[in-house]
């Protein structure tokens, strides 16, 4: 999947019950995941997400909003 499913909107990210099923960008491609935290920085909106990665049992990561799409 290369687009994502639905379009980012930090408001909608910010107001989502937590833990919150997502869809995140790594590395160029969007999978599902968690959203289980967020912080506005300085830099802007992050979330704190969990996913499955390819070759680990489970990543945790912090990702800007434009890396992370409400599904």
């Amino acid at each position: 999947m290369t687009e994502p499913p639905v379009d980012q909107d930090t408001y909608r990210l910010d107001h989502v019950a937590l833990p919150a099923h997502v869809h995140i960008r790594i590395d160029g491609e969007w999978r599902s995941g968690w959203l289980i935290a967020c912080d506005r920085q300085v830099s802007g909106w992050h979330g704190l997400v969990q996913y499955q990665d390819d070759d680990r049992p489970e990543t945790t990561v912090w990702l800007p909003a434009e890396e992370i799409s409400a599904g």
